[in-house]
């Protein structure tokens, strides 16, 4: 208690200072400018799951007694829309549905993105003007071309309701299925795979008498069976500088922890390297739960840390299919400087929930041309929504 005092104390004392320093006192800047905050911090943080019933509530308070309108702006990426609000009495319970805002913003609830902002702007009018919650936006000359908001008032009102943002985020899921390849046999870490077919023939892949292996066939259907999957090598021309596909390689599921300390779940997953070419992996097509409108799929990557080339990198892709019909859902396309960006470290490719999709086919297709070139896949999930 004793240093939430100092801490208040020391604030107040700074803000003081600074009114001083500039020949303003307290009394000046407040009775100078319109300020409106909220009389508690209201929830700044929403599902997307529930855009449609989520509403921003609190109550306005005119800080310092002189306003005569408060009115409320909102921007979202480039969609800007003006006063979606105006309130000329004071308290005031601000009920403002997240819904009515996309509309205002003339978007919809698939425009919002995961981990993004929207930003509220506040102006109040006064006896003394017109005053904007904006944060000064000064130029190379310090004259200030907009807002009139300034740090001190927003130390002096906490909670104010000149200048805020809100975030969206998506609540975790419940597995439908997935695997981690935990089931999966697996052999030394020197192991190799010895393909069937030549070299370089575009052919299904399967497995040989000992791992590691390319294929898995699931052992049931529910939630805790790991799903089954199917490997196939493309031949991709020019891939490569020394030859075209490969012999005997360290490809299928694996336990490695050369470049990484842990899985992101369990202790194997399917690693591939030194393809000259691609392998692409198309898992069990997983149903959806009837009447469950909000689902998903995700899995993590890891492409080794290394110098990858123009052809070398990543599609991932779902066939799913919806009360419309079957479509091909694009996940990811990560090739060549952008998978530098990533390397390294487990990378997650989410889908992020999706409305009326009733089944969920994942394919994932890697290629590279040089050993150093690898990747590891793992924690592939199907989920649904827990409501």
């Amino acid at each position: 208690m004793k240093n939430n005092i100092s801490i208040q104390f020391l604030l107040g004392l700074l803000f003081l200072i600074g009114c001083s320093k500039e020949n303003n006192t307290l009394e000046d800047i407040t009775d100078r400018g319109g300020f409106v905050s909220f009389d508690e911090t209201p929830e700044l943080s929403y599902s997307v799951l529930s855009l449609d019933s989520d509403v921003i509530s609190a109550q306005l308070v005119d800080s310092n007694g002189n306003a005569i309108s408060y009115s409320l702006s909102v921007t979202y990426g480039d969609a800007t829309a003006e006063d979606i609000i105006t309130v000329t009495e004071f308290p005031y319970q601000l009920e403002l549905s997240i819904s009515d805002i996309i509309d205002a913003l003339g978007l919809t609830e698939d425009d919002i993105e995961l981990g993004s902002t929207m930003s509220f702007v506040g102006t109040v009018t006064s006896p003394n003007g017109t005053f904007s919650g904006a944060s000064p936006d000064l130029n190379d000359n310090n004259d200030n071309e907009g807002g009139d908001t300034t740090d001190r008032s927003k130390l002096y009102f906490p909670n104010q309701a000149m200048e805020f943002s809100i975030s969206f985020f998506q609540p975790a899921g419940k597995k439908i299925r997935g695997t981690s390849f935990e089931e999966v046999p697996i052999g030394a870490e020197d192991a190799t795979y010895d393909r069937n077919g030549s070299n370089d023939e575009t052919l299904d892949l399967i497995n040989g008498g000992v791992p590691p292996y390319v294929d898995y066939i699931a052992e049931g259907n529910g939630v805790d069976n790991e799903l089954g999957f199917d490997s196939e090598y493309i031949a991709i021309t020019d891939i490569s500088s020394s030859s075209l596909g490969f012999s005997a390689e360290r490809i299928g599921v694996f336990s490695l922890l050369e470049d990484y300390e842990a899985y992101p779940d369990g202790t194997q997953g399917f690693h591939s390297e030194d393809a000259d070419g691609a392998i692409r992996i198309t898992f069990d097509t997983v149903e959806v739960p009837e009447g469950q409108e909000n689902s998903g799929v995700s899995f993590q990557v890891f492409f080794g840390d290394s110098s990858w080339e123009e052809l070398d990198g990543l599609h991932a892709y779902a066939n799913i299919v919806t009360d419309s019909g079957t479509e091909v859902l694009e996940l990811a396309s990560i090739f060549s400087d952008d998978v530098e960006a990533v390397a390294g470290q487990w990378y997650e490719i989410n889908s992020g929930y999706l409305k009326g999709v009733r089944s969920y086919q994942l394919v994932i297709q890697i290629q590279s041309g040089a050993t150093p070139e690898s990747f590891d896949i793992d924690n592939v999930i199907i989920y649904e929504s827990e409501d």
